[in-house]
Parts: C-alpha cells; structure tokens; sequence
C-alpha cells in the first residue's frame, strides 16, 4: 500500500517511535529547509560506524566517499511528488520505498530501517531505479581517489 505524505510532522525528533515517523520527519526536513545539527541521529549505529570510518580515512580538507545527500539522490533538492510507501516491518527491521521527483528526475529509493534502543534509524539507502544505482553502505566502504 502507498501512501502519500502530507509532510506535517516535526524536523527529526530524538525518537522514533515506528518507521514511518522516521521517514516523515526526515522528508518533512527537506520541505521546511529545517535540518538538525546533529545529522547522524537519525542512522542505525552500523551506519554511524560507516560514517566514522570514512570520516577517519578522509584527508583533511577533501570529500569522503558520499559525496551527495542519500535521500534526495542529489546534492540540490526541489521535490515533488513524494509517496513513502507504507514500511514492511519484520522484527526489529523495516523497509519502505520512496518515490519523488527532484529536479525533473524520477527517483526510487528503498530505504531500511532497525529499531535500537532510543527508537527507529536508517540502516541503509539504496537508488533502485534510474541511470545510477548505488547501497549507501557500499559507497561508505569504498575509499575516495584522492586528487594527486
């Protein structure tokens, strides 16, 4: 089942209590342009570990591996259209697809989630349609080409 959001709920509050609260707020986030400081609250502690480690292997001054925002396939925004389809929860994980257009361009993306002890959290962002596809977690492990 699908359904659209009226994106009425507050930017990334400090819990989660089901998987669609998390997806709501964080869509809510990009149509009020109002982002928390802290961005990371809002990942799984496998993928803060991700976050870390590429930040740990970045050099000073350069770009880590992710080098756009996941949940806008972009690194500018202006969506429309946004479905969050209503997350498969199985235990303590989750899945949802979202769709959205940004910038004219058709975007699909499935979105995992596990539920920690101070509530639910993106575990995983993978683009499942278009030109380009790509697993979060996999670009997190890759190591950046650094400029010679």
């Amino acid at each position: 089942m699908r359904i659209v959001i009226a994106l009425a709920a507050p930017a990334f509050a400090a819990n989660y209590t089901t998987p669609r609260e998390l997806l709501e707020s964080i869509y809510q986030s990009y149509a009020t342009d109002t982002f928390p400081e802290d961005s990371e609250e809002i990942y799984s502690s496998h993928l803060k570990g991700l976050f870390a480690a590429d930040r740990e292997r970045t050099p000073e001054g350069e770009i880590g591996a992710l080098d756009f925002d996941p949940f806008v396939n972009g690194q500018d925004y202006d969506l429309a259209d946004l479905v969050i389809d209503e997350p498969v929860v199985s235990g303590e994980t989750a899945t949802s697809t979202v769709r959205f257009v940004n910038l004219g361009e058709k975007n699909v993306l499935d979105i995992s989630m596990v539920r920690e002890a101070d509530g639910w959290k993106i575990d995983n962002v993978e683009s499942v349609e278009g030109e380009v596809q790509w697993k979060l977690t996999e670009i997190l492990v890759e190591i950046p080409a650094v400029a010679q």
